[in-house]
Formats: C-alpha cells, structure tokens, sequence
C-alpha cells in the first residue's frame, strides 16, 4: 500500500512539473552585479604611468594604417583620462627619459630594482605597465550552418563563406609595488571589433576596443558594476 502511495504521489509531482512551465511566464531582467576591485587599495594611491612594450609583428608591418597610430600615446592618454574623472587617485606619468630595460614581459616583471628606482623617482605607490598589441584580423573562413531543404523539407548542414575582419587591441596590464618593485597583479584584456569594411579608419577602430575594455580595466583598481541578464518565472 505504501508503495502504490508513492507511486501516485511521485505521478503527481510529475504532471505538476510538465503543467506548470506552461501556465508560468517568464521575465528577462537586467541586473547590475558589483565587482571587486582585483587589487585592495585605499581608492587615494599614487599612481605612475610608465611605459608599454609595443607588441609587433610582420604582418602589422605591411599595414601602412597601422603605422600612422601612436598606440603608446593614445593609450596613455585614455587610461590617464579614465583614472583622473572616474577615481580618486593622483595620477602621474613617468619622465620621457624612463626607458624600459627589457622588451621582454616576462623580464619586465622581474626587473624589481628598475621598478623600486621608477616608483623613488615619481614617488608613486603604484606603478602600471605591460604590453599593448592593436592589429587588423581577418577572421574570415567557411562556416557550418544548418538549413531547410525546400525540396524534402529536411534539415542538412552546409558550409557558408563568411567574411569577418576587424580590430584586435590585447593589452596585457602589469602593475608593481613603488617601493619594492615587486609585481603585484599581471592581468590581461583583450578584444575584437568586426568593421564593415577593411578600409575603417584605424583610430575610431582603436577607440571602440578602449570603450568595450574600459570597465574592466577600470575594474583593476576600483569596483565597478557588470551588467546581466536572469530569467524569472511568473504566474
């Protein structure tokens, strides 16, 4: 008897889960989720821009667009501005006559008495470098997607061409103690920005990757919000 109870009351529970996705709504909400900053800070440090290995290759080379862009330039420029109107923090750059020891990153990382001299010389808490890389990248190639046959009405697979190129930034962030020189975080932010056309002027192309990587950027040093999607079910 006991079993036959539960056989019925688990039947039960079943058709009350297949009913209830039908008669229940379902609402797509956007939250606001806050992030941690990745490094603890008082929000008031002294910071230091210094320079950025340019990452290079052959093909960037070829690219006469490309050579007209100061990457450095426009970089430092942007990350000034951002920490400037959104933190708190007094933000400085490093003298023109600061070179890098090493175009290596690896070696950049470990170079603790440079970096111990950089952060003596701007009195900087905190000191941020890294690598920039900004290139064209065709992403273009065949690509399987599914259609309806209109003669037997079945559904097959096929290969489509499908142009895509755009503007890679990759930017790799280094940031070191000011009195030890010891690396403190190494993160990486990267992203791709189909154009239209391969002719896109290369500066608004630049621009769009800044603006896209901004929040995260900014999220190294201070909490920032990160937006998402939930589904909630209604009556």
């Amino acid at each position: 008897m006991l079993r036959r109870a539960l056989s019925r009351a688990a039947a039960v529970l079943v058709i009350l889960a297949l009913a209830s996705p039908a008669s229940a709504g379902v609402d797509q909400v956007k939250l606001r989720l806050p992030l941690k900053p990745k490094l603890p800070l008082r929000g008031n440090e002294r910071i230091a821009l210094a320079p950025f290995i340019l990452v290079t290759d052959a093909e960037k080379g070829k690219d006469k667009r490309l050579q007209n862009v100061d990457v450095q330039a426009e970089f430092h420029r942007f990350l000034k501005k951002q920490l400037e109107k959104k933190t708190k923090f007094d933000v400085v750059e490093t003298p023109p006559d600061v070179k890098l020891p090493t175009q290596n990153l690896s070696d950049l990382a470990r170079a603790q008495e440079f970096w111990a001299a950089v952060g003596t010389q701007t009195s900087a808490e905190l000191i941020v470098s890294g690598s920039l890389e900004f290139r064209v990248e065709d992403r273009s190639g065949y690509k399987s997607e599914e259609y309806v046959s209109p003669i037997d009405n079945h559904t097959y697979t096929r290969q489509v061409y499908v142009e895509q190129t755009g503007f890679v930034f990759d930017i790799v962030f280094l940031v070191v103690d000011g009195h030890t020189g010891e690396k403190l975080l190494q993160d990486e932010f990267k992203d791709f920005r189909q154009t239209g056309s391969k002719q896109r002027d290369e500066l608004s192309g630049l621009f769009e990757n800044l603006f896209s990587l901004e929040n995260q950027i900014l999220n190294t040093f201070v909490p920032r919000d990160r937006e998402a999607e939930r589904y909630i079910f209604t009556d």
